[in-house]
């Protein structure tokens, strides 16, 4: 009989929270999304929504995306939120929400968070954070930061509006801080990997400052055998991600299939959760782009297309690891669906506050999978890989964090190779993502919610 999965405590009892604001993090491979979806599913308030920062996030996590909750396009400024949401005052789904889950909180931009808060708080006519609305921020602040565009950078500084780009440095979010009001859970039980010693190894990377010992150990696996049929090529742009794809589909000599994606109602063109033109040939490397409800597969999972049925389309793909591993399942076309939510209410029942409904907008149909050679590490990210071929290149890498995500991607050191020696100089964290951390990992004594929790404007 297999042993009910157990969650933290700590974690739990900040979740079920009955108010305020929670932020769970944890490094990666500490279980966030599984503790989640189990509180999705047997503890959250009734007509909880979650929101994400990407359309591909929202559609992996069956939410919205955080501009179309707020009904505002790209550029949104919090002025220009709060007058959307002003226009939403009278509408009785923002007062029947029990709560939002905000995932991938640390891709989400100190301005969108913002311009969230003002929404809510002009929705709901409360001048509390997020408009009184339960809130929980799920994500990991040692991953990838948020994207800022270089003619968007001077708002992100000591001169800007905001004195970085994260979410926690917000205006509403640091008030919380600063008030000590914004409840941290943080997740310390590693999942993903077994080995004390790589998981001290990945620990000395998230920080930023990793020690020679923690070097050594790595760059032993500089020029390790592998092998393109069995290991993911993890590289640093999309450029290199697509050429290597490219070549080893272009090396197999079997017949190629070309799969057109389908789109139906409201789609915008630059959402694509699967390649628009896939091409197919058996003995091709594949990355699952879907979960399967069964639990063969999910979403990042890798494998070996053995053969395609037209007809159906059905690909019947081996599966490389974990539960499943070596498992051989028939993947057909996937529908991925871009929703709103809408609040329904029993006519006959004037106490009826209404319960959460999602209505289809859009759709995509196209096999749930890319060719599986290699990805961007920034794509990676989430996702497990027992074997791995990391591409530090010949510059260092770039972006802090970027070498984290890299090796935390793995289940253990025996399975890396390297392309060169990892410097200290390719590994970097950002300082102020790293206060956060370090200052949610402290206990510190309870302290109440700030005053006028409901009061209106």
């Amino acid at each position: 009989m297999t042993e009910p999965m157990s969650f933290d405590p700590a974690a739990m009892a900040a979740l079920d929270a009955p108010s305020g604001v929670t932020f769970l993090t944890g490094r990666a491979g500490t279980g966030k999304s599984t503790i989640v979806r189990h509180w999705l599913a047997h503890g959250a308030p009734a007509n909880t929504l979650t929101l994400a920062p990407t359309g591909v996030a929202a559609l992996q996590v069956g939410g919205v995306t955080v501009h179309r909750f707020i009904h505002a396009g790209p550029g949104v400024t919090p002025a220009a939120a709060a007058r959307a949401g002003a226009r939403f005052a009278g509408d009785p789904l923002y007062r029947a929400l029990g709560a939002i889950v905000v995932d991938e909180a640390g891709m989400v931009r100190a301005d969108l968070m913002d311009c969230l808060d003002r929404f809510l708080k002009a929705a709901r006519r409360s001048r509390a954070p997020f408009g009184g609305l339960r809130t929980v921020m799920v994500g990991d602040l040692a991953q990838l930061p948020p994207v800022v565009a270089r003619g968007e950078a001077a708002a992100f500084g000591p001169d800007g509006p905001w004195p970085g780009p994260w979410f926690f440095q917000s205006h509403v979010v640091s008030r919380l801080l600063d008030d000590g009001a914004l409840t941290g859970a943080v997740l310390t039980r590693v999942h993903r990997q077994a080995d004390p010693a790589f998981v001290a190894a990945l620990n000395d990377l998230r920080d930023g400052n990793p020690s020679a010992r923690t070097l050594a150990a790595l760059n032993r696996r500089v020029g390790a055998p592998w092998d393109p049929s069995t290991h993911t090529v993890l590289c640093s742009t999309n450029r290199r991600a697509d050429e290597i794809n490219a070549l080893m589909l272009s090396r197999l000599h079997t017949p190629l299939t070309r799969w057109r994606a389908e789109t139906a109602g409201q789609w915008e063109r630059a959402l694509q959760p699967a390649p628009a033109s896939l091409d197919v040939r058996a003995g091709m490397r594949v990355m699952m782009l879907s979960n399967d409800p069964g639990g063969m597969w999910a979403n990042g999972s890798t494998g070996t297309l053995l053969d395609l049925d037209p007809s159906g389309p059905t690909a019947t793909i081996r599966i490389d690891a974990g539960a499943s591993r070596g498992a051989v399942v028939g993947v057909g076309r996937h529908v991925w669906q871009v929703t709103a939510p809408r609040l329904v209410r029993d006519p006959d029942d004037p106490e009826d506050r209404g319960h959460l409904e999602t209505v289809t907008l859009g759709s995509y149909t196209q096999l749930p999978f890319a060719p599986g050679w290699a990805a961007t590490i920034h794509k990676s990210q989430g996702r497990t890989l027992d074997r791995v071929r990391i591409e530090l290149g010949a510059r260092p890498l770039f972006a802090a964090g970027q070498a984290y995500v890299a090796f935390s991607r793995a289940t253990g050191l025996a399975g890396i190779s390297l392309d060169r020696p990892l410097t200290a100089r390719d590994v970097r964290a950002d300082p102020a993502a790293a206060a956060l951390a370090a200052r949610l990992a402290r206990p510190s004594a309870p302290t109440p919610p700030p005053a006028a929790q409901e009061a209106l404007f």
